[in-house]
């Protein structure tokens, strides 16, 4: 029987709350797709269709959470008012807040998911393609309004801010103060910190330095450098032909 569009994400999203809540209860090693179907009305095989493994779960888990991120911020009044550093502060306070639910299985889940270096990448990516690309509206709105300056190396800025969401979420995870005060505070300084460098366009200012100290010391050396090959090559041919002279 062929069920809607519609359905298949009703079914979707219900063996991901199944995985979730399973793996709240019981740990990720322990909670079974056999069970996870189970908790989700499915057939044993049936869920299968959707998810290849228990671990693909988590990753839709995490898309499903940036989706949502997106969703929120628009619901920001004034949101497009904000200073640069108020949007990024905005967004990742927004992805926790959509964490703390689950925040039993964010400690059980997230070192799983975004630490592990390749074997996972491609159905990794999806989660990571979404970050990106809230991060990118944010950073093109700033340089639109002349707010920031346009970053020669922007894609590792990016990077940059991926790292330090993770830092943040770990963090986070280990927050016992009142509110998670403590993540706020760190957060307000680190992403002023950071915006006032690249406001400073400090990125940029590095790339400068380093193109000016290769253009004048290096490339002007060049010459020295293939000289100086040059001798060693005769030496070498003067070496080889004594040696076949005896």
């Amino acid at each position: 029987m062929k069920i809607s569009s519609q359905k298949k994400q009703e079914n979707r999203d219900q063996a991901i709350r199944a995985a979730v809540d399973l793996i709240i209860e019981k740990g990720y090693k322990a909670a079974t797709m056999r069970e996870i179907a189970k908790r989700a009305g499915m057939g044993d095989a049936t869920i299968y269709n959707y998810f290849p493994a228990k671990r693909n779960i988590l990753f839709a888990y995490y898309e499903g959470c940036f989706q949502n991120g997106v969703l929120e911020l628009k619901k920001i009044n004034g949101f497009n008012e904000f200073t640069f550093e108020e949007q990024i502060q905005a967004f990742f306070e927004t992805m926790l807040s959509l964490f703390l639910p689950d925040r039993e299985f964010i400690q059980e889940s997230f070192k799983s998911i975004f630490f592990p270096l390749t074997p996972n990448f491609k159905h990794f990516r999806p989660v990571q393609e979404q970050y990106f690309e809230i991060l990118d509206d944010i950073f093109k709105a700033a340089i639109e309004v002349e707010e920031i300056p346009e970053q020669i190396f922007q894609d590792m800025i990016y990077f940059f801010f991926w790292d330090f969401f993770i830092g943040m979420v770990c963090y986070w995870l280990k927050d016992d103060s009142e509110g998670f005060s403590n993540t706020t505070v760190l957060m307000d300084k680190s992403i002023g910190l950071a915006g006032a460098a690249i406001r400073a366009g400090i990125a940029n200012r590095v790339f400068d330095i380093a193109s000016f100290l290769f253009k004048n010391h290096i490339l002007s050396r060049l010459d020295f450098f293939t000289t100086k090959t040059g001798g060693l090559k005769k030496i070498k041919r003067e070496f080889m032909a004594r040696m076949e002279e005896q």
